[in-house]
Protein backbone atom coordinates (compact mmCIF):
# COMPACT_ATOMS: atom_id res chain seq x y z
CA UNK A 1 0.00 0.00 0.00
CA UNK A 2 3.27 2.42 0.92
CA UNK A 3 4.23 2.02 -2.89
CA UNK A 4 0.45 3.12 -3.96
CA UNK A 5 0.55 5.98 -1.53
CA UNK A 6 3.68 7.17 -3.81
CA UNK A 7 1.73 6.76 -6.99
CA UNK A 8 -0.88 8.29 -5.68
CA UNK A 9 0.92 11.60 -4.56
CA UNK A 10 2.73 11.88 -8.00
CA UNK A 11 -0.72 11.64 -9.84
CA UNK A 12 -2.25 14.49 -7.50
CA UNK A 13 0.46 16.73 -8.88
CA UNK A 14 0.43 16.03 -12.60
CA UNK A 15 -2.64 13.71 -13.97
CA UNK A 16 -5.65 15.09 -15.11
CA UNK A 17 -9.00 14.24 -13.26
CA UNK A 18 -9.67 11.49 -15.49
CA UNK A 19 -6.66 9.75 -14.57
CA UNK A 20 -7.01 10.34 -11.22
CA UNK A 21 -10.42 8.49 -11.91
CA UNK A 22 -9.45 5.07 -13.62
CA UNK A 23 -6.26 4.98 -10.68
CA UNK A 24 -9.31 5.34 -8.18
CA UNK A 25 -11.29 2.77 -9.85
CA UNK A 26 -8.52 0.35 -10.01
CA UNK A 27 -7.31 0.76 -6.31
CA UNK A 28 -10.97 -0.12 -5.02
CA UNK A 29 -11.09 -3.13 -7.57
CA UNK A 30 -7.64 -4.35 -6.37
CA UNK A 31 -8.71 -4.24 -2.67
CA UNK A 32 -12.05 -5.79 -3.60
CA UNK A 33 -10.53 -8.14 -5.49
CA UNK A 34 -7.75 -9.65 -2.29
CA UNK A 35 -10.71 -9.11 0.06
CA UNK A 36 -12.24 -12.05 -2.53
CA UNK A 37 -9.49 -13.89 -2.59
CA UNK A 38 -8.92 -14.19 1.38
CA UNK A 39 -12.62 -15.25 1.68
CA UNK A 40 -12.15 -17.86 -0.94
CA UNK A 41 -9.35 -19.39 0.53
CA UNK A 42 -10.63 -20.11 3.87
CA UNK A 43 -10.03 -23.60 4.29
CA UNK A 44 -6.37 -25.00 4.52
CA UNK A 45 -4.46 -27.01 2.05
CA UNK A 46 -5.00 -30.73 1.63
CA UNK A 47 -3.12 -32.37 4.06
CA UNK A 48 -0.95 -35.34 3.76
CA UNK A 49 -3.59 -37.76 5.53
CA UNK A 50 -6.25 -36.22 2.89
CA UNK A 51 -4.17 -36.57 0.12
CA UNK A 52 -3.98 -40.82 1.22
CA UNK A 53 -7.81 -40.81 0.73
CA UNK A 54 -7.68 -39.01 -2.42
CA UNK A 55 -4.82 -41.08 -3.99
CA UNK A 56 -6.96 -44.27 -2.70
CA UNK A 57 -10.11 -42.62 -4.04
CA UNK A 58 -8.44 -42.76 -7.74
CA UNK A 59 -7.97 -46.08 -8.22
CA UNK A 60 -11.52 -47.01 -7.19
CA UNK A 61 -13.86 -45.33 -10.37
CA UNK A 62 -14.50 -48.80 -12.32
CA UNK A 63 -15.21 -50.68 -8.53
CA UNK A 64 -17.33 -47.25 -7.65
CA UNK A 65 -18.96 -47.73 -11.11
CA UNK A 66 -19.52 -51.84 -11.06
CA UNK A 67 -21.29 -51.12 -7.92
CA UNK A 68 -23.65 -48.67 -9.51
CA UNK A 69 -24.21 -50.12 -12.27
CA UNK A 70 -25.70 -53.20 -9.88
CA UNK A 71 -28.22 -51.29 -7.94
CA UNK A 72 -29.19 -49.12 -11.23
CA UNK A 73 -30.30 -53.03 -12.43
CA UNK A 74 -32.50 -53.39 -9.20
CA UNK A 75 -35.44 -51.31 -9.68
CA UNK A 76 -36.15 -49.96 -6.63
CA UNK A 77 -39.08 -47.75 -6.94
CA UNK A 78 -40.98 -46.08 -4.50
CA UNK A 79 -43.95 -48.85 -4.08
CA UNK A 80 -41.63 -51.74 -5.10
CA UNK A 81 -40.84 -52.80 -1.58
CA UNK A 82 -38.73 -56.50 -3.03
CA UNK A 83 -36.30 -54.43 -4.68
CA UNK A 84 -36.19 -51.23 -2.06
CA UNK A 85 -35.52 -54.15 0.55
CA UNK A 86 -33.04 -55.69 -1.54
CA UNK A 87 -30.71 -52.29 -2.08
CA UNK A 88 -31.25 -51.78 2.00
CA UNK A 89 -29.52 -55.27 2.15
CA UNK A 90 -26.94 -53.70 -0.02
CA UNK A 91 -25.63 -51.05 1.70
CA UNK A 92 -26.78 -52.61 5.67
CA UNK A 93 -23.58 -55.10 4.65
CA UNK A 94 -21.15 -52.80 3.30
CA UNK A 95 -21.69 -50.54 6.19
CA UNK A 96 -21.48 -53.42 8.95
CA UNK A 97 -18.16 -54.49 7.21
CA UNK A 98 -17.00 -50.56 8.05
CA UNK A 99 -17.85 -51.53 11.62
CA UNK A 100 -21.42 -49.59 11.54
CA UNK A 101 -23.80 -51.27 13.66
CA UNK A 102 -27.50 -51.25 11.61
CA UNK A 103 -31.10 -50.76 12.67
CA UNK A 104 -34.34 -50.92 10.86
CA UNK A 105 -36.82 -48.41 11.01
CA UNK A 106 -40.26 -49.85 10.82
CA UNK A 107 -41.80 -48.06 7.40
CA UNK A 108 -46.02 -47.56 7.33
CA UNK A 109 -48.69 -48.32 5.17
CA UNK A 110 -50.65 -44.81 4.35
CA UNK A 111 -54.08 -44.81 3.24
CA UNK A 112 -55.42 -42.18 1.39
CA UNK A 113 -58.91 -41.39 -0.01
CA UNK A 114 -59.29 -42.98 -3.58
CA UNK A 115 -62.10 -44.40 -5.89
CA UNK A 116 -63.53 -47.98 -5.34
CA UNK A 117 -61.35 -50.47 -6.88
CA UNK A 118 -57.82 -48.21 -6.89
CA UNK A 119 -56.87 -49.02 -3.41
CA UNK A 120 -54.23 -45.80 -3.22
CA UNK A 121 -52.64 -47.10 -0.24
CA UNK A 122 -49.11 -47.09 0.23
CA UNK A 123 -47.05 -49.28 1.60
CA UNK A 124 -43.41 -48.43 2.63
CA UNK A 125 -40.56 -50.17 3.07
CA UNK A 126 -38.36 -50.12 6.40
CA UNK A 127 -35.46 -48.04 6.59
CA UNK A 128 -32.00 -47.78 7.48
CA UNK A 129 -30.18 -46.21 10.12
CA UNK A 130 -26.31 -46.99 10.60
CA UNK A 131 -24.34 -46.06 13.71
CA UNK A 132 -20.55 -45.48 14.04
CA UNK A 133 -20.19 -43.71 17.21
CA UNK A 134 -17.18 -41.69 17.74
CA UNK A 135 -15.33 -38.25 19.31
CA UNK A 136 -15.99 -34.55 17.94
CA UNK A 137 -18.60 -33.43 16.07
CA UNK A 138 -21.55 -35.69 15.05
CA UNK A 139 -22.71 -35.79 11.74
CA UNK A 140 -26.22 -37.00 9.95
CA UNK A 141 -25.40 -38.19 6.07
CA UNK A 142 -28.60 -38.72 4.64
CA UNK A 143 -29.91 -40.89 1.44
CA UNK A 144 -32.89 -42.45 -0.28
CA UNK A 145 -32.75 -46.20 -1.71
CA UNK A 146 -36.15 -45.39 -3.58
CA UNK A 147 -36.68 -43.89 -7.29
CA UNK A 148 -39.93 -42.75 -9.02
CA UNK A 149 -39.40 -45.81 -11.91
CA UNK A 150 -42.08 -48.60 -11.13
CA UNK A 151 -41.19 -51.74 -12.10
CA UNK A 152 -43.17 -51.79 -15.22
CA UNK A 153 -41.05 -48.57 -16.40
CA UNK A 154 -39.62 -48.91 -19.58
CA UNK A 155 -36.32 -46.93 -17.99
CA UNK A 156 -34.93 -49.87 -16.09
CA UNK A 157 -30.92 -50.73 -16.90
CA UNK A 158 -27.80 -49.04 -16.81
CA UNK A 159 -25.34 -48.49 -19.42
CA UNK A 160 -22.09 -46.09 -20.06
CA UNK A 161 -21.01 -43.95 -23.01
CA UNK A 162 -17.95 -42.57 -22.08
CA UNK A 163 -17.85 -40.55 -19.24
CA UNK A 164 -21.49 -40.77 -19.13
CA UNK A 165 -23.79 -43.19 -17.28
CA UNK A 166 -27.62 -43.55 -18.32
CA UNK A 167 -30.00 -44.83 -16.01
CA UNK A 168 -32.50 -45.08 -13.03
CA UNK A 169 -31.26 -43.34 -10.46
CA UNK A 170 -27.94 -42.67 -11.45
CA UNK A 171 -27.83 -39.07 -10.36
CA UNK A 172 -31.47 -39.07 -8.36
CA UNK A 173 -30.04 -40.97 -6.13
CA UNK A 174 -28.06 -43.98 -6.51
CA UNK A 175 -25.23 -42.11 -7.64
CA UNK A 176 -24.94 -40.46 -4.35
CA UNK A 177 -25.42 -43.32 -2.64
CA UNK A 178 -22.32 -44.80 -4.18
CA UNK A 179 -20.38 -41.38 -3.38
CA UNK A 180 -21.57 -41.29 0.25
CA UNK A 181 -20.11 -45.23 0.78
CA UNK A 182 -16.96 -44.88 -0.96
CA UNK A 183 -16.31 -41.52 0.92
CA UNK A 184 -16.31 -43.64 4.54
CA UNK A 185 -14.78 -46.83 2.71
CA UNK A 186 -11.96 -44.11 2.52
CA UNK A 187 -11.55 -42.78 5.83
CA UNK A 188 -11.91 -46.34 6.71
CA UNK A 189 -8.99 -47.45 4.69
CA UNK A 190 -6.65 -45.04 6.38
CA UNK A 191 -7.78 -45.73 9.97
CA UNK A 192 -9.64 -42.22 10.17
CA UNK A 193 -13.06 -43.28 10.30
CA UNK A 194 -12.74 -44.81 14.06
CA UNK A 195 -12.24 -41.40 15.63
CA UNK A 196 -15.88 -40.57 13.48
CA UNK A 197 -18.87 -40.01 15.25
CA UNK A 198 -21.29 -40.76 11.81
CA UNK A 199 -24.66 -41.76 11.54
CA UNK A 200 -26.42 -43.10 8.13
CA UNK A 201 -30.04 -42.64 7.38
CA UNK A 202 -31.19 -44.11 4.41
CA UNK A 203 -34.72 -43.85 4.11
CA UNK A 204 -37.20 -45.82 1.04
CA UNK A 205 -39.48 -43.35 0.68
CA UNK A 206 -38.18 -39.96 -0.29
CA UNK A 207 -39.39 -39.82 -3.91
CA UNK A 208 -43.39 -39.82 -2.15
CA UNK A 209 -42.47 -37.18 0.21
CA UNK A 210 -40.62 -39.11 3.14
CA UNK A 211 -44.40 -39.38 4.29
CA UNK A 212 -42.91 -42.53 6.79
CA UNK A 213 -39.39 -41.38 7.73
CA UNK A 214 -39.94 -37.61 8.11
CA UNK A 215 -40.36 -38.73 12.09
CA UNK A 216 -37.14 -40.26 12.09
CA UNK A 217 -35.56 -37.59 10.04
CA UNK A 218 -36.36 -34.86 12.67
CA UNK A 219 -35.63 -37.25 15.76
CA UNK A 220 -32.00 -37.74 14.19
CA UNK A 221 -31.92 -33.84 13.50
CA UNK A 222 -31.05 -32.50 17.04
CA UNK A 223 -28.85 -35.31 18.12
CA UNK A 224 -26.37 -34.20 15.67
CA UNK A 225 -24.13 -31.30 14.72
CA UNK A 226 -23.90 -30.97 10.75
CA UNK A 227 -26.34 -32.81 8.10
CA UNK A 228 -24.76 -33.76 4.67
CA UNK A 229 -27.34 -34.84 2.11
CA UNK A 230 -25.95 -36.81 -0.84
CA UNK A 231 -28.83 -35.59 -3.69
CA UNK A 232 -27.82 -35.02 -7.25
CA UNK A 233 -24.46 -31.90 -7.31
CA UNK A 234 -27.12 -31.41 -10.99
CA UNK A 235 -24.70 -29.37 -13.19
CA UNK A 236 -21.60 -29.48 -10.65
CA UNK A 237 -24.30 -26.68 -8.37
CA UNK A 238 -24.54 -26.86 -4.66
CA UNK A 239 -28.09 -26.04 -3.53
CA UNK A 240 -28.53 -23.20 -1.08
CA UNK A 241 -31.87 -22.59 -0.81
CA UNK A 242 -35.35 -24.81 -1.75
CA UNK A 243 -38.79 -24.41 -1.76
CA UNK A 244 -41.15 -26.19 0.53
CA UNK A 245 -43.28 -29.20 -1.10
CA UNK A 246 -46.70 -30.06 -0.29
CA UNK A 247 -49.27 -32.88 -1.85
CA UNK A 248 -53.20 -33.27 -2.15
CA UNK A 249 -55.47 -35.82 -3.26
CA UNK A 250 -59.13 -35.69 -3.62
CA UNK A 251 -61.38 -37.76 -4.46
CA UNK A 252 -65.04 -36.46 -5.89
CA UNK A 253 -67.84 -38.88 -5.42
CA UNK A 254 -70.84 -38.37 -7.89
CA UNK A 255 -73.74 -39.89 -8.90
CA UNK A 256 -74.10 -43.11 -11.90
CA UNK A 257 -76.61 -42.73 -14.54
CA UNK A 258 -77.24 -43.65 -17.92
CA UNK A 259 -75.22 -41.51 -20.60
CA UNK A 260 -78.51 -41.69 -22.48
CA UNK A 261 -81.54 -42.65 -20.88
CA UNK A 262 -80.89 -40.75 -17.49
CA UNK A 263 -78.09 -38.00 -18.17
CA UNK A 264 -79.97 -35.54 -16.33
CA UNK A 265 -80.35 -37.21 -12.98
CA UNK A 266 -76.46 -38.47 -12.37
CA UNK A 267 -74.44 -36.39 -11.42
CA UNK A 268 -71.01 -36.14 -13.25
CA UNK A 269 -67.44 -36.59 -10.72
CA UNK A 270 -65.33 -36.33 -13.92
CA UNK A 271 -67.62 -32.90 -14.36
CA UNK A 272 -66.90 -32.28 -10.97
CA UNK A 273 -63.38 -33.04 -10.96
CA UNK A 274 -62.36 -30.58 -14.04
CA UNK A 275 -63.94 -27.51 -12.76
CA UNK A 276 -62.02 -28.37 -9.10
CA UNK A 277 -58.82 -28.94 -11.86
CA UNK A 278 -59.29 -25.31 -13.32
CA UNK A 279 -59.44 -23.70 -9.84
CA UNK A 280 -56.61 -25.85 -8.26
CA UNK A 281 -54.28 -24.69 -11.12
CA UNK A 282 -55.51 -20.66 -10.93
CA UNK A 283 -53.56 -21.03 -7.76
CA UNK A 284 -50.05 -21.04 -9.30
CA UNK A 285 -48.55 -17.56 -8.84
CA UNK A 286 -45.14 -17.16 -10.71
CA UNK A 287 -44.51 -13.81 -9.30
CA UNK A 288 -45.00 -15.30 -5.00
CA UNK A 289 -42.97 -18.38 -6.90
CA UNK A 290 -46.10 -20.29 -6.10
CA UNK A 291 -46.51 -23.23 -8.04
CA UNK A 292 -49.08 -26.21 -8.09
CA UNK A 293 -49.57 -28.91 -10.38
CA UNK A 294 -52.39 -31.27 -11.10
CA UNK A 295 -49.67 -34.51 -12.07
CA UNK A 296 -52.62 -37.45 -12.37
CA UNK A 297 -56.58 -37.83 -12.82
CA UNK A 298 -58.40 -41.08 -13.56
CA UNK A 299 -62.32 -41.35 -12.93
CA UNK A 300 -64.98 -43.04 -14.68
CA UNK A 301 -66.35 -46.27 -15.49
CA UNK A 302 -67.81 -46.42 -19.03
CA UNK A 303 -68.03 -44.45 -21.93
CA UNK A 304 -71.82 -43.91 -21.94
CA UNK A 305 -72.10 -44.19 -17.70
CA UNK A 306 -72.38 -40.58 -16.07
CA UNK A 307 -69.10 -41.13 -13.62
CA UNK A 308 -69.52 -41.89 -9.90
CA UNK A 309 -65.77 -41.36 -9.30
CA UNK A 310 -62.88 -39.52 -10.30
CA UNK A 311 -59.57 -38.59 -8.39
CA UNK A 312 -56.64 -36.09 -8.74
CA UNK A 313 -53.20 -35.93 -7.42
CA UNK A 314 -51.91 -32.78 -6.48
CA UNK A 315 -48.40 -31.03 -6.34
CA UNK A 316 -47.55 -27.66 -4.65
CA UNK A 317 -44.30 -25.93 -4.27
CA UNK A 318 -44.05 -22.77 -1.77
CA UNK A 319 -41.01 -20.43 -1.00
CA UNK A 320 -42.18 -19.41 2.20
CA UNK A 321 -43.86 -21.20 5.29
CA UNK A 322 -47.17 -19.08 5.09
CA UNK A 323 -47.80 -19.33 1.64
CA UNK A 324 -47.91 -23.67 2.36
CA UNK A 325 -50.38 -22.41 4.90
CA UNK A 326 -52.50 -20.36 2.60
CA UNK A 327 -52.94 -22.77 0.05
CA UNK A 328 -54.08 -25.57 2.39
CA UNK A 329 -56.47 -23.37 3.39
CA UNK A 330 -57.39 -22.89 -0.43
CA UNK A 331 -57.07 -26.47 -1.21
CA UNK A 332 -59.95 -26.91 1.17
CA UNK A 333 -62.13 -24.69 0.18
CA UNK A 334 -62.14 -25.45 -3.44
CA UNK A 335 -62.87 -29.20 -2.22
CA UNK A 336 -65.67 -27.88 0.22
CA UNK A 337 -67.51 -26.67 -2.67
CA UNK A 338 -69.69 -27.75 -6.25
CA UNK A 339 -68.68 -25.88 -8.93
CA UNK A 340 -69.89 -27.78 -12.03
CA UNK A 341 -74.01 -27.50 -10.96
CA UNK A 342 -76.19 -24.62 -10.06
CA UNK A 343 -77.70 -26.02 -7.39
CA UNK A 344 -76.28 -28.39 -4.84
CA UNK A 345 -78.41 -31.32 -4.66
CA UNK A 346 -76.10 -33.13 -1.92
CA UNK A 347 -75.08 -35.60 -4.63
CA UNK A 348 -71.60 -34.45 -5.15
CA UNK A 349 -69.14 -34.52 -2.57
CA UNK A 350 -65.35 -34.64 -1.90
CA UNK A 351 -62.68 -36.59 0.14
CA UNK A 352 -59.19 -34.75 0.48
CA UNK A 353 -55.85 -35.63 2.41
CA UNK A 354 -53.13 -33.11 2.16
CA UNK A 355 -49.89 -33.02 3.61
CA UNK A 356 -47.31 -29.94 3.70
CA UNK A 357 -44.12 -32.79 3.69
CA UNK A 358 -41.54 -30.84 2.83
CA UNK A 359 -40.84 -26.79 4.46
CA UNK A 360 -39.24 -24.60 2.88
CA UNK A 361 -34.88 -24.44 3.37
CA UNK A 362 -33.72 -21.33 4.10
CA UNK A 363 -30.33 -20.15 4.50
CA UNK A 364 -28.82 -19.68 8.06
CA UNK A 365 -25.37 -18.73 9.37
CA UNK A 366 -24.86 -22.29 10.15
CA UNK A 367 -25.79 -23.86 6.98
CA UNK A 368 -23.73 -21.31 4.83
CA UNK A 369 -20.74 -21.98 6.88
CA UNK A 370 -21.10 -25.56 5.20
CA UNK A 371 -21.71 -24.71 2.27
CA UNK A 372 -18.73 -22.41 1.53
CA UNK A 373 -16.45 -24.78 3.36
CA UNK A 374 -17.38 -27.05 0.72
CA UNK A 375 -17.10 -24.61 -2.04
CA UNK A 376 -13.54 -24.32 -0.60
CA UNK A 377 -12.54 -27.62 -0.06
CA UNK A 378 -13.81 -28.19 -3.58
CA UNK A 379 -11.27 -25.39 -5.13
CA UNK A 380 -8.61 -27.00 -3.29
CA UNK A 381 -9.53 -30.34 -5.09
CA UNK A 382 -9.91 -28.36 -8.57
CA UNK A 383 -13.72 -28.84 -8.50
CA UNK A 384 -15.31 -25.71 -9.20
CA UNK A 385 -18.65 -26.14 -7.66
CA UNK A 386 -21.37 -22.89 -8.39
CA UNK A 387 -24.42 -22.61 -6.20
CA UNK A 388 -28.22 -21.86 -6.73
CA UNK A 389 -31.66 -22.41 -5.08
CA UNK A 390 -34.24 -25.14 -6.62
CA UNK A 391 -37.92 -25.88 -6.46
CA UNK A 392 -36.82 -29.50 -5.72
CA UNK A 393 -37.06 -30.60 -2.42
CA UNK A 394 -34.71 -32.86 -0.16
CA UNK A 395 -34.64 -34.62 3.16
CA UNK A 396 -32.52 -31.61 4.37
CA UNK A 397 -35.42 -29.28 4.33
CA UNK A 398 -36.66 -31.60 7.39
CA UNK A 399 -33.67 -31.63 8.81
CA UNK A 400 -32.94 -28.25 8.80
CA UNK A 401 -36.06 -27.16 9.83
CA UNK A 402 -35.69 -29.48 12.69
CA UNK A 403 -32.60 -26.71 13.42
CA UNK A 404 -29.33 -29.35 12.44
CA UNK A 405 -27.53 -26.79 9.96
CA UNK A 406 -27.93 -29.10 7.09
CA UNK A 407 -26.10 -29.14 3.35
CA UNK A 408 -27.43 -31.05 0.28
CA UNK A 409 -26.13 -31.62 -3.60
CA UNK A 410 -23.13 -33.77 -2.50
CA UNK A 411 -23.91 -36.44 -4.73
CA UNK A 412 -22.36 -37.15 -8.16
CA UNK A 413 -23.33 -35.12 -11.14
CA UNK A 414 -26.06 -35.29 -13.70
CA UNK A 415 -29.14 -34.03 -15.42
CA UNK A 416 -32.59 -35.54 -16.72
CA UNK A 417 -33.82 -36.91 -13.28
CA UNK A 418 -37.77 -38.20 -13.10
CA UNK A 419 -37.15 -39.04 -16.83
CA UNK A 420 -35.93 -41.95 -19.02
CA UNK A 421 -33.12 -38.89 -20.04
CA UNK A 422 -31.29 -39.69 -16.41
CA UNK A 423 -27.83 -39.37 -16.78
CA UNK A 424 -24.56 -38.68 -15.27
CA UNK A 425 -21.14 -37.46 -15.12
CA UNK A 426 -19.06 -40.92 -14.40
CA UNK A 427 -15.46 -39.54 -13.37
CA UNK A 428 -17.73 -37.06 -10.50
CA UNK A 429 -18.14 -40.21 -8.35
CA UNK A 430 -14.32 -40.19 -7.44
CA UNK A 431 -14.63 -36.12 -7.33
CA UNK A 432 -17.52 -36.21 -5.25
CA UNK A 433 -15.99 -39.07 -2.59
CA UNK A 434 -13.14 -37.16 -2.10
CA UNK A 435 -15.20 -33.99 -1.66
CA UNK A 436 -17.03 -35.90 1.31
CA UNK A 437 -13.97 -37.64 2.70
CA UNK A 438 -12.29 -34.19 3.55
CA UNK A 439 -15.88 -32.28 4.25
CA UNK A 440 -16.33 -35.00 6.66
CA UNK A 441 -12.86 -35.31 8.03
CA UNK A 442 -12.81 -32.10 8.85
CA UNK A 443 -15.81 -31.03 10.60
CA UNK A 444 -15.60 -34.13 12.75
CA UNK A 445 -12.43 -32.35 14.01
CA UNK A 446 -13.93 -28.62 14.62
Amino acid sequence: MKNNNIVWSALSTFATPSTLLAFTFFLIGSSLSATATAQENIEPLISAEESQFNDWLDDQEEEMLSMLETITNINTGSLNKAGVNELASIFSRELRQLGFSISTLPGDQIDMPSCPGSDYTVDVADHVLARSPGSGKKLLLMGHLDTVFPPDSPFQEFRREGDTMYGPGVSDMKGGLVVMLYAVKALNEFDALDTKDLSILLNSDEEMGSLSSRKYLEEQAPQHDYGLVYESSGNERLVRQRKGLGQARFVVHGKASHAGGAHEIGRSAIKELAYKIVEIERMTDYESGVTVNVGVVSGGEARNTIAPCAEALVDLRYPEPQQGLDAVDQFEDIFGNVFSYAVDSGELSTESWTNLHRPPKIPTEESDYLLDKTISIGRLLGQNLGVGDSGGGTDGSLTQAAGLPTLDSLGSAGTGAHSNREQGRVSSLVERAKLSAVLIHRLSQE
